[in-house]
């Protein structure tokens, strides 16, 4: 009866259908069980955000249903909660464990129910400012305000992790150390951790950024590094602009320049001086600096070579300076100095009688390019099975390449003709004599072998280009040109990294990209978080660093106190500190890179020239560069430092920051101010105040050797 009376309600209320009327029930629509369905299908969440979850109920008229998260109606504020329309606000807090079941139960039939898993993650960092918006070079820390951080955030300063302080959800705090990669504006974002680890971007947080300055003690280091000295209006520039704006500009100054002697000047002594001159007056501070590594690397001395060539042999190294190191190689290499120095000028092809001379030969890769063994990236050498070096090169090599090396001869003068030996002369590159080249095949490196039958220019390319692609040369030559610019002692990482730009021409913008680029490699020895570390003098290590060489003692503190020269007197200083200009003892330099100092593990090649002669030549010298007079040619001024003497911890602090970047020792403070008390005060005693600072520093070992 139940199923007629249903019939008769459908005729009643809707009239005959052609089909018929359908028949309903609790359990669903006739024929069908009642099915639910949830999307989307395990969603990812972050905390604190809403997602929308939809639920289709089929096999049933009543569509309804209800909601839960991990079987609580509506969920909590523990595990998040879910409205009446499917709506999920995630809890603020992750749960644990992170994933939380949202289920939907039909209205109709609490049988049919459908559920899914949601994984809450972190939710994205908003950041809302920074403090300081600037920091210094060196160790820094600040304060990052926003939202939505969490246990673990990570500020990031850059591409570097600083190490972080969850203070709350809208505070972190932060310290790290900035280097001169970071120079300039450094964007600041916040890396929330994982589950769903994300970190802010522009589109979601403001951009805060914070715009890494150089401080006056990080700027007379760096100086120190790649001039003659700091001076007062270079100390600014590099306060203002910053190293790599510093670079920049010096990779476009002007070159310094050597004019060429008379034919009949026979003394170095004015070359000297212009050397001097230049170094302490002219702008291109870093080129200078540059020109002065390569030239204790390729090595010439007038004590073989005549003024006449040594001056454009220098003219050669300030121009290839910033260039590539393949052209440096082509350039010295054909270098009427060198020629002369090295005997490769007139080196004959052999013959029935003799051999091609092998001098420079062998030179060009021990000193100059290779060294004796081979090496791995890092400048470490390569061993063989009983842990022995393993040579670099063998005298089968040397005499193929003397033979490629044959065949040329001085430049020819204007209105004379090519002479199989031309008569000597200096200006422009040796040039060849085709009939006195040795033109057989010659097995070289690598496998290179040059063919029989080639010219003197094709073998020479050929010879150098062989050279120039071995794996030794970006090591090698790397290491030399970090020690005589920041460190006698480098780390091995330090040498690859340098290497690695070697490698690829190319850092930070410098460069050109291809093998061998020096203003590359320059940028990258400067610029390293090695050669930067010390900057900030209260974190300073006591290591690194190098012995100032007596050139750079000297003219450090001529520039340090506005010297003007005509070049004369620090050419007498240097020669008495065993280091004239142009005048090195040997081809292996005034001081071997390698050299041991006695007593220690260290390599210190500038302590070859630490004597008892030396450190007192020093001694004398800052005695009368300071109470009286170093030579006529040369004045210094210290009126700035008189006009501090009235206060002897300014005094002392002031030149603490010019001479030494910050690093004296309380001690030597201590020491030093206790001198400076003993001298009575009064206008006319202000002079020797100044005087009795600059003396002890400047005689002192913290002095002397530059961290």
């Amino acid at each position: 009866m139940r199923h007629l009376g249903i019939s008769i309600l459908c005729l009643l209320t809707m009239g005959w259908l052609a089909n018929g009327c359908a028949e309903t029930s609790s359990t669903g629509t006739q024929g069908q069980k009642t099915a639910v369905t949830i999307a989307p299908s395990s969603p990812n969440v972050r905390a604190g955000a809403t997602q929308q979850f939809t639920a289709s109920v089929t096999g049933n008229s009543n569509t309804s249903v209800t909601w839960s998260v991990n079987g609580v109606a509506g969920g909590n504020s523990t595990t998040g909660t879910i409205g009446a329309t499917g709506m999920f606000q995630a809890p603020a807090t992750l749960p644990n464990p992170t994933t939380v079941t949202v289920e939907a139960v039909s209205a109709a039939d609490a049988t049919a129910n459908s559920s899914t898993t949601a994984t809450l993650l972190n939710p994205v960092p908003l950041l809302a400012s920074i403090n300081p918006s600037s920091v210094e070079l060196g160790t820094f820390s600040i304060t990052v305000t926003g939202s939505d951080f969490v246990q673990g955030a990570q500020v990031m300063f850059g591409s570097v992790a600083l190490t972080t302080t969850f203070n709350s959800t809208t505070q972190l705090t932060a310290t790290g150390t900035a280097t001169s990669a970071e120079l300039g504006s450094v964007t600041v974002t916040v890396q929330n951790p994982d589950p769903g680890s994300v970190t802010s971007t522009n589109s979601e947080a403001e951009s805060v950024t914070a715009n890494a300055s150089v401080s006056y003690d990080a700027a007379v280091r760096f100086l120190e590094q790649s001039t003659f000295g700091p001076t007062p209006q270079l100390i600014s520039q590099v306060e203002q602009s910053g190293f790599a704006a510093f670079l920049t500009s010096q990779f476009a100054a002007s070159g310094s320049t050597y004019p060429d002697p008379a034919s009949t000047v026979t003394s170095i002594t004015p070359t000297q001086q212009v050397f001097f001159t230049n170094a302490l007056n002219n702008s291109d501070q870093l080129r200078q600096r540059v020109a002065l590594a390569l030239s204790e690397i390729w090595v010439t001395s007038n004590l073989t070579v005549p003024p006449q060539g040594m001056a454009p042999y220098m003219r050669l190294l300030l121009q290839d300076a910033f260039g590539n190191y393949r052209t440096l190689m082509n350039d010295v290499t054909l270098s009427p100095a060198m020629g002369l120095y090295l005997n490769m000028v007139d080196n004959d092809k052999p013959s029935a009688t003799g051999h091609a001379n092998e001098n420079y030969a062998r030179e060009l890769m021990q000193l100059f390019t290779l060294g004796l063994d081979l090496l791995n990236d890092d400048g470490t050498p390569q061993l063989d099975s009983s842990g022995n070096p393993i040579p670099s090169y063998t005298q089968a090599n040397v005499q193929a390449f003397a033979r490629a090396y044959t065949g040329w001869t001085y430049p020819t003068q204007s209105g004379q003709t090519l002479q199989k030996h031309n008569a000597q002369y200096f200006i422009g590159p040796m040039v060849p004599f085709e009939s006195n080249h040795d033109q057989t095949a010659k097995t070289l490196l690598l496998g290179t072998t040059l063919p029989a039958g080639q010219t003197a220019e094709q073998d020479l390319s050929g010879a150098l280009d062989d050279i120039f692609s071995h794996p030794n040369v970006a090591p090698f030559i790397s290491k030399q040109l970090i020690q005589h610019l920041v460190t006698s002692n480098p780390s091995t990482a330090y040498v690859k990294r340098v290497a690695d730009v070697f490698a690829s021409g190319s850092f930070n913008g410098f460069g050109s990209g291809q093998r061998g680029d020096l203003q590359a490699v320059v940028a990258a020895i400067l610029l390293d978080p090695e050669a930067r570390e010390n900057d900030d003098p209260t974190q300073a290590a006591t290591t690194g660093g190098h012995l100032r060489e007596p050139i750079l003692y000297l003219t450090d503190l001529l520039r340090a106190f506005g010297a003007t020269s005509d070049g004369a007197a620090p050419v007498n200083y240097a020669t008495n500190l065993s280091q004239a200009p142009l005048r090195s003892p040997s081809v292996f330099n005034f001081f071997p890179p390698n050299y041991q100092i006695p007593g220690t593990s260290l390599t210190g090649p500038e302590f070859d020239l630490q004597t008892t002669g030396t450190a007192l030549v020093k001694i004398n010298f800052v005695n009368s560069f300071v109470y009286g007079s170093i030579g006529t040619g040369t004045t210094v001024s210290f009126t700035m430092f008189t006009n501090l003497a009235g206060n002897p911890g300014q005094l002392v602090d002031t030149l603490n920051a010019l001479l030494l970047h910050g690093t004296m020792s309380a001690s030597t403070r201590t020491a030093i101010l206790t001198a400076v008390n003993a001298v009575p005060t009064g206008t006319n005693q202000n002079l020797q105040r100044a005087q009795a600072v600059i003396y002890l520093i400047a005689s002192s070992s913290q002095y002397q050797a530059e961290y």
